[in-house]
């Protein structure tokens, strides 16, 4: 089963619903306008369905992530820093060695 797409001057002139077999049989009965008509359709069918993909593909990857930190560098974040008494107590014990 293949792809279906319907015209109506396919339907009109050539009494196919699918556009692709109207156009073959506007082609084998030497009637290239009438092809290059259905041929148009066929065309717009599928810049439509093109136009729709990028616009879907346009709309996720515009999205933007949330980046939480790692674990890491929230452990980092949350240590202590050293007090001035602590950092005196650690020179007056070096200084008497």
């Amino acid at each position: 089963m293949g792809l279906i797409i319907n015209s109506e001057i396919s339907k009109q002139f050539l009494l196919e619903e699918d556009a692709v077999q109207g156009f073959k049989k506007a082609v084998a009965n030497n009637q290239q306008q009438l092809a290059l008509r259905v041929l148009t359709e066929i065309i717009d069918t599928f810049m439509e369905a093109f136009d729709l993909l990028i616009e879907t593909d346009d709309d996720s990857t515009t999205k933007e992530e949330v980046v939480e930190p790692k674990a890491e560098e929230v452990k980092e974040e949350k240590k202590p820093a050293a007090k001035k008494a602590d950092l005196k107590e650690e020179k007056i014990q070096t200084e008497e060695k």
